[in-house]
């Protein structure tokens, strides 16, 4: 499918950046930084010129990228558990740094009013632009399958559906992150989300039959997909990207998880959004430009960034 700009609007693209729209700097950031401090060892050892000295700041970091990923224009940064809030805001000063909270649904026992109270103060931040993230994930860690633990779903269902509410009311896009539920995920959206919200399912990894009833239902939501669509093993999140028209494709990387292909094992950060959006746009069969040009709109539609 081609890239479709809104009902035939021209899109003034000016130069080709990038939005990162879901990473979590906080745990990327430092380790960057660790991460260069072991390459700098290990090049020591062999006698090599070590690598520059990276600090664990944003700004240092951002005037480090290189190629391709220079063309990061800004990034929106996740607080999801309420240890991540203070370490999160702090980092809203950075010019292009943009954030998002919410309660993940693996913390969702942390749930409380305090929490909320919270989070809705954080919502009057200037930089904060989203709530979430939020939903439902019922895969258990230890056996690889969905849980069976009735509670805990019911519990990650109750938090989730307040925070649709809390976003509704806010006047903030609700950003989703469902793993292992499609159904509940299904179910819980379409009792409390207004079908004119905005909405992000980030990282998206579920079924194509669910993505087409969640585009199908609500106009305003957006898919976003990671570097996930660079792997060999991930044939299903690749028929889900031709499928989806390209107006509503959002690009992230969900760092520092999930390095696209080539730094599979490395630690994923927003320049890497560069060969995320190559991937889309192999797997569309349009220009990079394309994908650059229209996902760069989606995110100024959505986040107003």
């Amino acid at each position: 499918a081609g890239a479709s700009h809104g009902g035939g609007v021209t899109l003034d693209c000016g130069q080709l950046g990038f939005v990162d729209t879901h990473c979590h700097l906080d745990a990327i950031l430092p380790r960057l930084a660790s991460e260069r401090k072991r390459d700098a060892k290990k090049a020591e050892a062999r006698g090599q010129p070590p690598p520059a000295p990276l600090g664990t700041g944003f700004d240092a970091w951002r005037a480090s990228l290189e190629g391709p990923e220079k063309d990061l224009e800004a990034c929106i940064t996740i607080g999801c558990a309420k240890k991540t809030f203070a370490p999160v805001e702090s980092l809203l000063g950075h010019a292009g740094v943009y954030g998002a909270f919410g309660i993940h649904p693996l913390y969702a026992a942390d749930w409380s009013l305090g929490v909320e109270e919270q989070l809705c103060q954080l919502m009057n931040h200037e930089k904060v632009v989203a709530w979430g993230e939020c939903g439902l994930d019922y895969h258990d860690k230890d056996t690889g399958q969905p849980t069976v633990d009735e509670e805990l779903k019911a519990l990650q269902r109750r938090v989730f559906a307040r925070q649709i509410e809390l976003a509704v009311a806010a006047g903030k896009p609700l950003v989703v992150h469902t793993r292992s539920a499609d159904d509940d995920t299904w179910e819980v959206l379409s009792q409390h989300l207004p079908e004119s919200h905005p909405v992000h399912v980030h990282c998206f990894t579920s079924s194509p039959e669910l993505a087409a009833k969640l585009l199908d239902r609500f106009p305003r939501l957006n898919l976003g997909f990671t570097g996930v669509v660079t792997f060999k093993n991930a044939g299903h999140v690749k028929d889900v990207v031709r499928d989806t028209p390209l107006d509503r494709i959002l690009l992230e990387t969900d760092g520092p998880y999930m390095a696209p292909v080539p730094f599979r094992g490395k630690i994923a950060h927003p320049g890497h959004v560069a060969y995320v959006a190559r991937a889309v746009a192999e797997l569309k069969g349009v220009p990079l430009s394309d994908v650059l040009c229209t996902c760069r709109a989606n995110t100024r539609r959505l986040y107003g960034v």
